[in-house]
């Protein structure tokens, strides 16, 4: 299924807690001078319009980064200093930084590109014919990064361990829509295969917290919680029902790296206070 366009949700909640997570990792990874590669697997176009006519029918944002955005601009800072640069980060691509809202959100390839250094690498995946082709048109300048139209998970795994002259040390970014319920299978399925061919990867993967009749969140999470260094947080919006909506989402993280908690519990908490959603740890 090709239908989803992640030009309808960007800047919602769940673009908070994915990334600020995956900016967290990213910072963990350039501690060490050795360089790294960072692998996602559903990439879509990378930027996005929050005035586009798909962000203004849903207004996504307004639950997720808008209000980080308001406090931001009012208070000039949070007490985390990931919120204040995941904040700077979004700042710096909007030319009119004392707007009311930003006009443009960035996605994980933006997000991961902002982080990398000369020897850093990324790789893009995307399957949608028109979001690959503006994917290559806003990075194509970027000699660090290759985007492949191909199906994620099966180029995750191709793609696992890098092989020469790509870096070893890495992270891989899970998040699919789900608008196939297989995709839950195929996301434990494609986990454990990247960490059996590449053990040392971080691996991060989002997911969405449904309804009561949709929600696949807890299997996927049992399926996983064997592999090493688990840790699983959440960013709940609200109530779970028997409607099909998302109350929340979620992600996973295997090999997790050390102390991470210090830095992305205090960032998430305060984010979402910002948003009148709670925030939790379901695995550590």
């Amino acid at each position: 299924m090709l239908s989803y366009l992640h030009g309808y949700h960007a800047g919602n909640h769940a673009d908070v807690i994915k990334h600020l997570v995956l900016l967290a990792l990213l910072q963990q990874l350039r501690q060490k001078e050795k360089p790294f590669v960072v692998i996602d697997t559903h990439g879509g176009n990378g930027l996005y319009a929050l005035d586009s006519p798909q962000a203004r029918k849903t207004r996504e944002a307004e639950s997720g980064a808008l209000p980080l955005w308001q406090h931001y601009k009012k208070y000039s800072a949070f007490k985390s200093p990931l919120l204040n640069d995941y904040l700077a980060l979004i700042t710096g691509f909007n030319p009119d930084a004392s707007a009311a809202k930003p006009s443009i959100y960035p996605g994980s390839p933006a997000i991961a590109q902002s982080q990398l250094r000369e020897h850093d690498r990324l790789t893009v995946m995307e399957l949608h014919n028109s979001e690959v082709d503006q994917l290559r048109t806003n990075f194509h300048f970027d000699k660090r990064i290759t985007i492949h139209h191909r199906d994620g998970f099966e180029g995750a795994v191709a793609l696992s361990p890098p092989a020469p002259p790509m870096p070893r040390r890495g992270l891989v970014l899970i998040d699919p829509s789900y608008e196939i319920k297989t995709d839950y299978q195929r996301v434990a399925k494609t986990v454990k295969e990247i960490h059996r061919r590449w053990a040392t990867s971080m691996i991060a993967v989002w997911y969405p917290m449904l309804g009561r009749t949709r929600d696949h969140s807890s299997s996927l999470i049992q399926t996983l919680k064997s592999l090493p260094d688990v840790r699983v947080m959440e960013l709940v919006m609200g109530p779970q029902t028997e409607e099909f909506g998302m109350h929340g989402s979620g992600m996973l993280l295997i090999n997790t790296p050390w102390q991470f908690g210090k830095i992305i519990d205090p960032a998430m908490q305060e984010a979402a206070t910002c948003m009148s959603a709670s925030y939790r740890v379901t695995v550590k």
